[in-house]
């Protein structure tokens, strides 16, 4: 698996395509951190929430950054799509680790904040931030050109889940009852979980992460299942 991953982080840096989403990431965390001290939790809270967003787009580009008769020869060799999804889901975990661990970071490095954060919240904030970055990943891989071949339709229908899933709780206020928490992505419970870690159990907080982590889980399972019956030589 380590020799798949190195040449998709390889094939993707050449394609340049990560510039774009990596670069609203970092401008958005400087831009957030322009004023100081800013509160701790509520601060990371934001920036998990900007991973979110971010992390979405990286996926949808890191998704299509490969051409189809250049993907479908990896699959070949590779004699299964399955290892091939799941390379790609590895690599862009990967990406997310790193980013998240330089979004935990930098405030406190930097004495962004108001009070010294501590290992507790820094922890808190990094599983929070690596939850809500995959959870972005994970819906953006059901809208790359495979399985969504018009762009448009992918980057509308991307831009309507982030926005539903960050006002989730409003959402949930308007239509009562278990459907909206139970399929809606649970950004907002994690941003929620993150602003008020101080108020909240750790038993609350395990389950909003427990929550995300499910969701993430599910979401992954079933594209690997579904690329596994997929020919991709149709694409070409």
């Amino acid at each position: 698996m380590r020799p798949l991953i190195a040449y998709m982080l390889k094939s993707y840096t050449f394609s340049q395509r990560y510039f774009a989403p990596v670069a609203s990431i970092v401008i958005s965390v400087l831009f957030l951190y322009t004023y100081k001290p800013n509160p701790v939790m509520s601060s990371y809270a934001a920036t998990a929430v900007i991973l979110f967003i971010g992390c979405a787009w990286m996926g949808l580009s890191f998704l299509n950054h490969e051409q189809a008769v250049q993907r479908q020869v990896t699959i070949v060799h590779l004699r299964s799509s399955v290892k091939y999804g799941l390379g790609g889901i590895l690599t862009l975990a990967l990406l997310t680790l790193v980013l998240a661990l330089l979004t935990v970071v930098y405030p406190v490095v930097t004495g962004s904040f108001v009070e010294p954060a501590g290992l507790y919240h820094m922890t808190l904030a990094f599983a929070g931030h690596m939850l809500l970055g995959m959870l972005g990943i994970s819906i953006a891989l059901y809208l790359q050109t495979s399985w969504v071949p018009k762009s448009s339709y992918a980057i509308g229908i991307l831009l309507i889940i982030l926005i539903v899933s960050v006002g989730g709780k409003k959402l949930e206020e308007l239509i009562p009852g278990p459907v909206v928490p139970v399929l809606l992505p649970p950004a907002a419970p994690m941003m929620n979980a993150l602003m008020n870690a101080d108020e909240l159990s750790f038993r609350s907080l395990l389950g909003s992460f427990a929550h995300v982590l499910m969701y993430i889980m599910l979401l992954c399972g079933f594209y690997l299942y579904r690329s596994s019956r997929m020919d991709y030589g149709k694409n070409l």
